[in-house]
């Protein structure tokens, strides 16, 4: 029987490893009404979360960004480099910071008042109003950091109100300014009216906090990496309040962009406008230095002068050779006069002198008269004397005009030569005069052209700064989706339901892994290879199920079969004396004990039971019983019989209580008289049974392992200790008790589970009134 057994638990263990899904469904289906109350639940709380959460939508816009690395051009390009400007560079990824920056955000929050909320209360609940508020409050000098507050306002009058906080309250009039802690303001009305059903109210919140607000519902990204598009997104409870702020955002952020795009511009033109006047006056300067110099060099053109110049110098070096060459005639002639006395003077040599020619003619003439006159006279002759005279005379006079002619001659030459001279001083002096004149046009020719480029230059910077465009195109303006994005209906949903399945599995799967106890027959399988003889499930009240025999409730059952497992296991091997034990108190040792003890009884066997729990003994008191029993009978010379009970059940049984609790249970177990009590019983009884204290605590069980046939461990389910599975496969293995099996107790059915088949306890009829006055008879015969 016990090989029977392993096999079927072995094969119960192969089933349970290869199919653990089947077992998670089993066991879901055991707790399917915990499934669908925290389905029905999840889907409840779902449904609230809907109902009273403010949804929240999605704003998109998108911008085209000038990148130069990636060939987006807006046209403007093309008219800067074309007035030799070079066009501000950017990129998409400096424009996404820059759209998210700090600085961008705060001028929104400043632009749209951001920082001031309105709110109406109805009778549910409180709801934002952004554009539909009938009131409209502005901070004229907001400063960053705000002290929150909020305003509750009341009309006071057709134009004055009322704003009140809980500490202290204002009071003024609609479009004139009203000093609050958060400095000035106007309260002014709009066109929507105010419903007599809400109440309203004004929250001033601090910048900062609004800040971090914007930036973590504002998502800015680019599309991809290929295209120079930037979505931005941004998520509000209010459409259009999310429409308004994308909208300043792109406002702002292509105002900035103009902005920078200006500053650099006039920038540009202030320092060319500054550096062109500078370059005016030393321009000017410098043309008033070649004018002075011009003037005091009398210079016109310097070209000119000097082939001025030249041409004076050659004249007079040629009027100088001319005199020079006439100065050299007259003194040859002077010389030819003084050695030819008596020749004539070649008058032709004078042409230019008409009083020297004709002296040097008249000489001539007589000179040649002189000669004809000595052909007929001779030199003494008296005529010859006028003529000599008149020789000596005209040679005087030519000799004196030759002496003044020369002396004329060489202060001439002196004065040609003086002014030659200063001639080639002057044209001497040009190389340096035109040398500094360059110096001049050099100096005026570079600033000259400085000046043309500056002024250029600012003409095209004018012209760039009325043609600056921002850096992004608005691709799509900012649009709301009409469907929000949180809570997500579907998603919410979905979740709930899987959340309201999972919890339960959730639940049990930690229980399961915080359980250190027991908790079913597959981990007694698992852990040791005890075999396992009767399941008995759980019950309440002690005795009750067994001590009628008409009983036909699960328990009862149970309790059959086990008998009839040990009936089975007696054909093949001796089972007179059964040994009852567990790990540890609170097992039910007695429980089965005394149940299998009327079971047995019930079969028409001769059965005693035995309390060897000598510490903590429990049958006398439950069965209202005679303390006195196993110690009395050691200590006494009475007979064993005088201490036997009946239990008190139309199928009764004998029972010996433990007795007084004695000092040394276990050296009382070792006494002679116990084994000659034990001979004796098993010769009056069919079975006897010892219901022993705990193995895992006393050595009483080991003691009398040694009268037991049979041993049944007793393993309570949730609450017998997992570890404590190891020692029973260590009793097992090391044989401490014979024939050990394991009694499952305590076990709890399935929902649906009946035992018995259909069968139902029913009131006994006359059949069964008959069969129990048979079962009486025998057992009298």
């Amino acid at each position: 029987m016990s090989g029977s057994n392993l096999e079927i638990v072995a094969t119960h263990k192969g089933r349970r490893e290869s199919l653990p899904v089947v077992a998670i469904l089993q066991e879901a289906w055991q707790n399917r009404l915990w499934f669908i109350f925290s389905f029905l639940s999840l889907l409840f709380i779902a449904h609230l979360i809907l109902r009273y959460t403010t949804p929240q939508y999605l704003i998109s816009a998108s911008l085209l960004i000038r990148d130069d690395s990636r060939g987006t051009d807006f046209g403007d390009a093309a008219l800067l480099e074309g007035l030799g400007l070079s066009p501000i560079k950017s990129s998409v990824d400096n424009e996404v910071e820059i759209l998210k920056s700090r600085a961008l955000l705060e001028e929104v929050i400043d632009d749209l008042q951001l920082h001031v909320q309105y709110f109406a209360t109805g009778h549910l609940k409180t709801t934002e109003i952004y554009d539909k508020s009938p009131f409209r409050l502005r901070l004229l000098q907001p400063e960053y950091s705000l002290t929150p507050a909020t305003y509750q306002i009341e009309l006071s009058g057709i134009n004055s109100y009322t704003l009140s906080t809980q500490n202290q309250s204002f009071t003024g009039t609609f479009k004139d300014s009203l000093l609050l802690p958060q400095g000035l303001a106007i309260l002014t009305r709009t066109r929507f009216e105010p419903s007599h059903d809400d109440k309203y109210s004004i929250v001033v919140r601090d910048k900062d906090e609004i800040l971090k607000n914007f930036a973590n519902a504002l998502s800015v990204s680019a599309s991809n990496r290929m295209a120079s598009i930037v979505n931005i997104n941004i998520t509000d409870i209010l459409p259009v309040k999310g429409e308004a702020i994308l909208k300043q955002l792109i406002i702002n952020y292509s105002q900035a962009s103009v902005n920078d795009k200006n500053r650099i511009a006039d920038s540009t033109l202030a320092y060319i406008t500054e550096n062109l006047n500078e370059v005016t006056a030393e321009l000017s300067a410098i043309e008033k230095n070649i004018e002075q110099y011009r003037s005091r060099n009398h210079l016109t053109d310097i070209a000119e002068n000097g082939r001025l110049l030249l041409h004076n110098s050659d004249q007079y070096a040629k009027e100088a050779n001319q005199q020079s060459i006439r100065l050299e005639i007259i003194e040859s002639l002077e010389k030819y006069l003084t050695e030819n006395p008596e020749h004539a003077v070649p008058s032709s040599l004078f042409q230019q002198e008409n009083s020297f020619t004709d002296l040097a003619k008249k000489y001539n003439e007589i000179q040649l008269l002189r000669k004809k006159i000595l052909a007929t006279v001779s030199e003494s002759h008296p005529s010859m004397r006028p003529l000599d005279s008149q020789i000596v005379t005209l040679k005087a006079d030519l000799r004196a005009g030759i002496i003044a002619q020369k002396n004329e001659l060489k202060v001439s030459i002196i004065a040609l030569n003086r002014f030659t001279e200063r001639f080639h001083r002057q044209i001497n002096q040009i190389p340096g005069k035109e040398r500094m004149l360059v110096n001049y046009w050099r100096q005026q020719q570079v600033k000259q052209e400085l000046y043309v480029y500056l002024l250029k230059k600012r003409v095209e910077t004018a012209i760039s700064r009325s043609s600056t465009i921002a850096n992004a195109r608005v691709i799509d303006l900012p649009k709301a989706d009409k469907i929000p994005v949180r809570p997500n209906k579907q998603l919410v949903l979905m979740m709930s339901g899987l959340i309201g399945l999972a919890l339960p599995i959730a639940i049990q799967h930690l229980r399961a892994l915080f359980n250190n106890k027991i908790s079913s027959k597959a981990e007694i399988v698992n852990s040791c290879n005890v075999p396992i003889l009767a399941e008995i499930s759980h019950q309440n009240d002690f005795i009750a199920e067994i001590f009628h025999s008409n009983k036909r409730s699960i328990v009862a059952e149970q309790f059959r079969i086990f008998r009839t497992n040990i009936l089975f296991i007696a054909v093949a091997q001796k089972c007179q004396t059964i040994l009852i034990t567990s790990g540890m108190g609170g097992e039910g040792k007695s429980f089965i004990a005394l149940n299998l003890s009327a079971s047995l009884a019930l079969s028409g066997k001769k059965v005693l039971l035995i309390e060897f729990d000598l510490r903590k003994p429990t049958l006398a008191g439950t069965l209202n019983l005679k303390k006195s029993g196993f110690t009395d009978y050691l200590i006494s010379n009475q007979n064993i019989e005088d201490f036997l009970q009946v239990s008190g059940s139309d199928y009764s049984f004998h029972i010996l209580t433990s007795g007084q609790e004695p000092p040394n249970p276990a050296e009382i177990l070792c006494f002679a008289k116990v084994a000659e009590m034990i001979h004796a019983f098993k010769k009056m009884y069919d079975y006897i049974i010892f219901d022993t204290p705990p193995i895992g605590l006393v050595t009483d069980s080991q003691l009398l392992s040694s009268y037991a046939d049979i041993s049944f461990y007793v393993i309570r389910q949730q609450f017998t200790f997992k570890d404590q599975l190891e020692d029973v496969a260590e009793i097992f293995k090391e044989n401490r008790l014979p024939k050990l099996h394991l009694i499952l107790n305590g076990t709890r059915q399935l929902p649906d589970y009946r035992y018995s088949y259909g069968y139902i306890e029913k009131p006994p009829n006359a059949l069964m009134k008959q069969i129990r006055k048979l079962k009486l008879n025998s057992k009298t015969s």
